[in-house]
């Protein structure tokens, strides 16, 4: 019975950790993110707030006048992260 309860445990690690590195790389080359769900659009421009399985990303877009919305920085963090610059 402990022997199963390890192999669920460490299943779920295997994926969580997959799920955070697949869109971490995706959001680090400006992509769509496969496994977060978008929450939150702000209103400055477009930057999105999006929930994966037990972590956040910001994306942060930035309006100028000259060029319109551009893309501009990611934070990444737990759900409970406030301030993610």
């Amino acid at each position: 019975m402990a022997k199963r309860r390890q192999y669920v445990i460490s299943a779920i690690l295997i994926v969580r950790i997959t799920f955070f590195i697949t869109d971490f790389s995706l959001a680090k080359a400006n992509k769509s993110l496969i496994f977060a769900i978008p929450v939150i659009r702000y209103k400055d421009g477009g930057s999105t707030e999006y929930y994966g399985l037990g972590y956040k990303v910001i994306k942060y877009v930035n309006l100028t006048v000259e060029s319109g919305p551009e893309a501009g920085n990611v934070g990444f963090g737990s759900w409970f992260d406030v301030d993610m610059k």
